[in-house]
């Protein structure tokens, strides 16, 4: 069977290889552009975090939802997860490690400089890309992208029924991609 742009999910789910191959050849490079935008620093982590996004694809598959986005958007924000777990990660080796033994910095006052700056940088895309948006949708978004819980949940807390929910989300994904045309779709899954 031929893999294309129609069938690939489908075959993914069916554990067929040649389906990752073409995921691969045809998303590497939103993949490598995503994960370099996080670690470019950390260059040398670049490689084995593509690896882990294509893994987590195969493993999590049946996760994936075409009403709610398309494909582009969820491997992209698989990527952008991954690559900010790897941040993460080395950030907190550097904190651990002292600067005799670590071959990847001067000192620990670079490593805490690192989680610092990424910390700030992070936080401060997020608060001006949230800032255009009325404080009950800011809500919604931190409760689902940052706090990752379900929208069931989100829904009693919120003591809002669900399609409204949806429909907040998705207004404010279009206000969103309206202000800040040059971020990538992807991060505003």
């Amino acid at each position: 069977m031929k893999i294309n742009e129609s069938n690939f999910v489908e075959e993914l789910s069916h554990r067929n290889e040649k389906a990752l191959e073409y995921v691969m050849v045809h998303y590497g490079g939103l993949v490598k552009s995503v994960t370099h935008r996080y670690l470019n620093v950390l260059s040398q982590y670049e490689e084995e975090c593509i690896n882990d996004v294509f893994f987590a694809v195969w493993e999590h598959i049946d996760s994936y939802d075409s009403a709610r986005n398309p494909f582009a958007n969820w491997i992209g924000g698989i990527a952008r997860l991954k690559a900010l777990d790897y941040k993460r990660k080395y950030a907190h080796f550097l904190l651990e490690t002292s600067w005799e033994n670590s071959p990847h910095t001067k000192g620990i006052d670079d490593a805490i400089e690192l989680q610092t700056q990424f910390d700030e940088e992070f936080s401060e895309e997020t608060k001006q890309m949230l800032s255009c948006l009325k404080p009950q949708d800011r809500e919604l978004f931190i409760k689902l992208y940052v706090e990752e819980k379900p929208f069931d949940e989100i829904s009693k807390e919120m003591n809002t029924k669900k399609p409204v929910l949806y429909n907040r989300l998705f207004r404010s994904k279009k206000k969103l991609r309206a202000l800040f045309p040059k971020t990538k779709s992807m991060n505003i899954t």
